[in-house]
């Protein structure tokens, strides 16, 4: 199902896994290595981006919007509600330019985190055509997020924190998007990943 207004068309593929899964590196290596002059693919990192708008001089042109709320639920590593989140995304979405006579596939990684805010997405945005969740054995992931240390609080404990919410929530993801979901697992190299996610990306496209 193509998301559709006056202005562009898109289809939406959601990105799911634990911390430290590779979300972010093989989105971004896979949007290279499926654009075509006619299909273009996006990464968007709802992590990054929402980083990114803590910066007081971000632009974000959507009523309300707080750089210092962000920041606060940045830092306590808490999920922002739907009516904070979702106004964010959709004005990403839609102020990004796109090219004439082309098609744009939008890979969200790192969300929905939980249903309310899938729900809110499908309402305001659209639905998604595909769910990829990656899977990780637990230990992996944590020397792949402990590695990475995006933040100074990046440590242990905040690993287990966000494990399990992620755990947790998406008992009620995988049920809601059941028929669309495809599960990748993603205990190897970065090369042997990004062949199994590619194959997940392109399964019933």
């Amino acid at each position: 199902m193509d998301c559709n207004s006056e202005s562009h068309s898109y289809t939406i593929i959601f990105i799911l896994g634990p911390p430290g899964s590779g979300k972010g590196t093989l989105c971004k290596l896979a949007t290279d290595r499926l654009r075509t002059p006619d299909h273009h693919y996006i990464h968007l990192s709802v992590g990054d981006y929402l980083r990114e708008l803590c910066d007081p001089a971000a632009s974000c042109e959507v009523k309300g919007f707080n750089h210092d709320e962000i920041r606060e639920h940045l830092r306590e590593s808490k999920l922002l509600p739907a009516d904070v989140l979702i106004p964010v995304l959709e004005y990403k979405i839609n102020s990004t330019p796109k090219e004439k006579n082309t098609t744009t596939t939008w890979l969200i990684d790192g969300f929905p985190r939980n249903m309310e805010t899938a729900l809110a997405f499908e309402e305001k945005v659209g639905k998604p055509v595909k769910i990829i969740a990656l899977e990780c054995k637990r230990e992996i992931a944590e020397g792949r997020f402990l590695r990475r240390s995006r933040e100074r609080t990046d440590d242990p404990k905040r690993f287990d924190k966000r494990y399990g919410e992620y755990i947790e929530n998406m008992r009620a993801i995988r049920e809601h998007y059941a028929g669309i979901m495809n599960t990748v697992h993603v205990n190897g190299d970065r090369g042997e990943c990004l062949e199994k996610f590619m194959v997940g990306l392109r399964q019933g496209l």
